[in-house]
């Protein structure tokens, strides 16, 4: 199916909080949702202008599914700040949310140039983060640009087959784990299993593209009828799964900011 066609069948779906009967999740609507702005956004907005007037070349080595415009290899970081990296409504709606649900622990897979990394680590709560890049180049300019931000946050490279369970293993109580890489089924849903068993009943797994294709389309799909998943919300962009015990099992489709 087209992104094109998933994106209808979503707006068709899509409630707004009006059409939202879960105290819960029309808390989010109202004060994430329907919210604006977050924390150091006018910073790292800067930074994504300057990127993308970056003509640097980089190598870089997709462990992934790769981006949706076909780009091979070698790429300016300009290209890869306009083609790759999760869009400004999304992060800064990712930040809110944390701040929202006080997270302070939170795990990124896929930092890319590091700016969504940014909005998450400057959320209210954010303690510490944690985020895996597997290619190289990428890890290092995240680095240089969290720097730049003045923002504190660990970027570790590495494939994340080797790197997601010690991450998870040195954060303890993970409040939030964002998954925006490899955007393919069975890694996907490997990576969730893995988060599953270190998740705590408060912990909030945020997955990425989850209309990107298909398979990340049967994926989500598998993900919201796990046993362990209480409660999901699709935002087309992005997938929310929560683990909240004692409460009947609901599945929301919301309209993304």
């Amino acid at each position: 199916m087209s992104i094109a066609k998933s994106y209808l069948r979503y707006r068709l779906k899509a409630k707004t909080r009006h059409g939202v009967h879960s105290p819960f999740v029309y808390d989010i609507v109202e004060k994430v949702v329907q919210a604006k702005g977050a924390r150091n956004d006018a910073a790292i907005e800067n930074l994504r202008k300057a990127l993308k007037k970056d003509n640097r070349l980089l190598e870089i080595n997709d462990l992934g599914a790769g981006s949706r415009n076909g780009a091979g290899s070698s790429r300016t970081v300009s290209q890869i700040a306009r083609s790759s990296a999760t869009a400004p409504a999304q992060a800064a709606f990712l930040q809110r949310l944390a701040t929202h649900l006080k997270c302070r622990n939170i795990l990124e897979l896929g930092t890319n140039l590091g700016l969504t990394t940014a909005y998450l680590a400057s959320a209210s709560h954010a303690e510490r983060v944690l985020s895996i890049e597997g290619d190289e180049a990428l890890a290092k300019m995240a680095i240089e640009n969290l720097a730049k931000l003045n923002v504190s946050a660990e970027v570790r490279c590495g494939n994340f087959d080797d790197l997601l369970e010690p991450s998870l293993r040195d954060l303890k109580n993970p409040d939030l784990v964002y998954v925006d890489g490899n955007h393919r089924k069975e890694p996907t849903l490997r990576y969730f299993d893995i988060i599953a068993q270190y998740a705590r009943e408060n912990t909030l797994v945020v997955l990425g593209d989850i209309h990107w294709s298909s398979e990340m389309e049967e994926a989500w799909e598998v993900v919201r009828n796990l046993e362990s998943v209480t409660l999901t919300v699709d935002m087309f962009y992005l997938g929310l799964v929560f683990f909240r015990k004692g409460r009947a099992r609901e599945h929301f489709t919301l309209k993304h900011p």
